[in-house]
This record gives C-alpha cells, structure tokens and sequence, in this order.
C-alpha cells in the first residue's frame, strides 16, 4: 500500500510540474532563452515540484523530478544545447540531496532545518550551475554575444531566487500533505 502511494504522487509531482513547465511556456511565448516572467516562474514552479517531492514523498521522488525537468526544458528549447542538460540535473539533485540531508530527520514542514536545507541546497545549486553553464556556454561559439550573456545570467542568482520561491511554496502545500515515509 505505502509503494502504490509513493508511485502514484510521485508521478502527480512529476506530471504537474512537466505540465505547468508545458503550459506557462505556452502561455507566455517568447524567443528562448529571452523571456524574465518565464525564467522566474517556471523555475519557481519547477523548484517547487522538486522540493515538494522530497518533502512530502522522499528523496527518490525528488531525484525522479530532478532528472526529468531538464529533459523537459530541453524539449522546450529552453536549453539551448543537450549538453546542458546533465548539468540541470546535477544542479536540481543538488537542491534535492542537500535539502532532504537536512530535513529527513526533522518531520515537519515548519522546521527551521527545512530552512536551512533550503538555503544550502538553494546556494549549492546556484553556484554550481554558475559555474557549470557557464564553462559549456563558453564552449557554444554559434550563438551571438547577447544570447550567451542571457544563458549565463539565468543560471545565476535568478536560480537561488527560483529555489527559494519554490521552498516557500513547497512550505505552504507540505503542511496540508501526509508524508509518505
């Protein structure tokens, strides 16, 4: 009973977060990677999924939706290469890793640990895909100046801020769902 629950909201995270990713892309049409309301709010959403995965479902929950949101952006033409995407992954498992490290012994959504773990997992993340992206991009030489500055940017500060938001949002929805553990 418990791995017919842990499947089936684990999958519900992933099919909404992939579908919100789809959806509020859709919705907001831009040439990628050129658009600020898509890079915060689908990245807070993504972020949420990520977190909410973990908290209320466990870390392999939040690893299954750290691996696939990449993809999915890739899909998108969000990322601008394929060989960005095990580098998302890595960043997302970061967030995921940290954060459940942090919080697995807590129990509650209100912890100041789940803020701790946010935050570390938040600047881990972040400084990783900083310097990640920013050594592939150096190696993309087909895409104009501006589009490369844009690439850099939104895999900077922009991913600690999504993060956060994510972990807020995440707080907020954890309370009102059992854990499965």
């Amino acid at each position: 009973m418990k791995t017919t629950k842990y499947i089936t909201r684990a999958a519900i995270v992933l099919a909404l977060t992939t579908a919100l990713q789809f959806g509020i892309r859709e919705f907001i049409p831009s040439t990628p990677p050129f658009n600020f309301v898509s890079l915060f709010l689908v990245g807070s959403i993504v972020n949420l999924g990520l977190l909410l995965a973990t908290e209320t479902t466990g870390l392999w929950a939040g690893v299954i939706v750290a691996i696939a949101a990449p993809v999915t952006a890739w899909l998108q033409q969000h990322l601008v290469s394929p060989v960005m995407i095990p580098a998302v992954m890595a960043g997302n498992l970061l967030l995921v890793v940290l954060f459940w490290l942090v919080t697995r012994k807590s129990g509650s959504a209100d912890s100041w640990l789940r803020w701790i773990g946010l935050g570390m997992g938040a600047a881990a993340k972040m400084a990783f895909l900083y310097f990640a992206i920013g050594a592939i991009v150096g190696t993309l030489t087909k895409f104009p100046v501006a589009v490369t500055a844009f690439i850099r940017f939104s895999f900077s500060w922009p991913q600690f801020v999504t993060a956060v938001i994510g972990g807020v949002l995440s707080s907020l929805i954890a309370r009102r769902i059992k854990p499965i553990f």
